[in-house]
């Protein structure tokens, strides 16, 4: 018996057989981290295996996506050849022939299906070579005695920033939108700062490097459960508000200030609550603090002056990818509904990742509240729901000058890159400081959220379907963890 296209049934199996190899990777990994970052082992040896072990660990999450995506491919395979097949199978023997038009429509199909295989795997095999030679170059880079690893810092640091630019233009080419007047000038002084710093680095030698402007990569710590409620917990840090209301969320982000400096915590901290209803599948929310740094030299905290030039810039901040790597180890699984929110810079986070097509292909994320941030040169699609609350005299909201851009020959444009729900909210009765930058603090919007909540805009924002996934008020629905983010040179 003649057999035509894909036998169905070991399709299957191979799809989840991938699934079941990726997921083993995923919970390897879980169970790793633990025993290894628990094992004594003290001196300059074991610290350096607990640092390369972070880039071990992506290597294995970088594997098990692939195994994934395989695994969705060879099932989509499988629906095609059930939908050719007439939901019969392919078999010609004598009692009859295929169904079908035309033996050249399966053959085109699995062709078609191959060639769209073959794509997927160059580019996850392109992928894998790009991630094993920057881990490699990394770890050379870790080796190095000091005046080499620092030259490779900073010309690693130049040529990024000089990439930058590289970048505004192919989404100029590619998008036929100029880069706007904010990225252009953050790019600018980011590439400035990284000149004068490989300057200096190669002026003395490799002896002394600066870090100026050098966003290094990206490290999260392990997950630290946080109680749900009011007050405190027994080491200090402030408990996460049961997420009842926008305000209530907003709060939460307030609180993960809170957690810069404590145990576990030692730069800064973004804190994930799960709401779990009955009969309901969880629902993540990721709450991201602002600017806790205001130096650009390059320390441990990546919430710093140059984690703020960085999405400004369009540009994924290493802060950013921290946060997804602290979402990938809180086990956040595929299509859960994920919620970012963040203040000041933490919005400028969550609205880059939001407009990240990497990050949305892994997270799916469905909403997204920002405030007092600067929110609209962020291209987020407009699937997603985003409410940027803004008090009208906060200057840091308006940094991004409505996405203003200068084209060819001096025209002049300027409109937001999403259709998030922007809210004006009135100033709060303090005293405004230079330029009105004391209606930018988080607490004052946490106030204004509960003020105004009731009604209007934030209040039809928390009745969406896609918002009422994420708010409860039963604490029992609702658990927290908090993990540090930083940067490593």
């Amino acid at each position: 018996m003649a057999l035509y296209g894909m036998d169905t049934e070991s399709g299957r199996r191979l799809s989840e057989d991938l699934a079941r190899a990726s997921e083993r990777l995923l919970s390897l990994r879980g169970s790793l981290t633990p025993l290894i970052t628990k094992t004594p082992w003290e001196g300059p040896d074991g610290r350096k295996f607990h640092g390369e072990w972070s880039g071990h660990r992506q290597q294995l999450i970088g594997t098990a996506h692939a195994l994934n995506a395989a695994s969705n491919a060879v099932k989509r395979n499988v629906e095609e050849q059930l939908v050719a097949s007439g939901h019969q199978g392919l078999e010609a023997g004598p009692q009859g022939k295929p169904d079908l038009p035309s033996l050249f429509d399966p053959l085109i199909g699995t062709l078609a299906g191959n060639v769209d295989d073959l794509w997927d795997g160059t580019a996850g095999f392109l992928s894998t070579v790009d991630e094993s030679a920057r881990a490699g170059w990394n770890l050379l880079r870790d080796v190095a005695p000091p005046p080499w690893g620092n030259l490779m810092d900073a010309s690693d640091n130049a040529g990024d920033k000089l990439g930058h630019f590289g970048a505004m233009g192919w989404r100029w080419i590619t998008e036929g939108e100029p880069p706007s007047v904010t990225e252009f000038a953050s790019n600018t002084l980011l590439l400035a700062g990284a000149t004068a710093t490989l300057v200096i680095t190669t002026g003395t030698m490799g002896t002394h490097n600066p870090h100026v402007f050098d966003d290094g990569r990206p490290v999260a710590g392990d997950p630290i459960r946080v109680d749900v409620g009011s007050g405190r917990g027994s080491d200090g840090r402030m408990n996460t508000p049961v997420p009842a209301s926008i305000s209530a969320i907003v709060q939460t982000t307030n609180a993960a200030y809170d957690d810069a400096g404590r145990p576990g915590t030692p730069d800064t901290g973004i804190r994930i609550t799960t709401v779990q209803k009955p009969g309901e599948p969880p629902a993540f929310i990721v709450s991201i603090p602002g600017t806790t740094r205001w130096l650009p030299d390059g320390a441990g905290n990546a919430t710093d002056l140059t984690g703020n030039l960085e999405p400004a810039g369009g540009n994924l901040s290493t802060a950013a990818e921290a946060v997804r790597i602290a979402m990938e180890q809180a086990g956040i699984p595929p299509g859960a509904p994920v919620m970012l929110s963040g203040h000041s810079q933490g919005g400028m986070i969550a609205v880059a990742l939001a407009a990240d097509g990497s990050f949305t292909d892994r997270f799916n994320v469905t909403n997204v509240v920002t405030y007092g941030s600067p929110v609209d040169s962020a291209p987020v699609p407009a699937t997603i729901d985003v409410l940027a609350l803004q008090h009208a005299g906060d200057p840091v909201p308006k940094l991004d000058l409505n996405d203003v851009a200068v084209g060819p020959g001096g025209a002049v444009s300027a409109s937001p890159d999403n259709s998030a729900v922007r809210v004006t909210l009135p100033n709060p009765d303090v005293k405004p400081d230079i330029g009105g930058i004391g209606y930018h603090a988080g607490d004052l919007y946490a106030e204004s959220a509960a003020k105004y909540g009731g009604s209007g805009p934030i209040a039809e924002y928390s009745q969406k379907s896609s918002t009422q996934q994420f708010l409860t008020p039963d604490p029992a629905q609702a658990k927290s963890i908090v993990s540090n983010v930083s940067r490593k040179q």
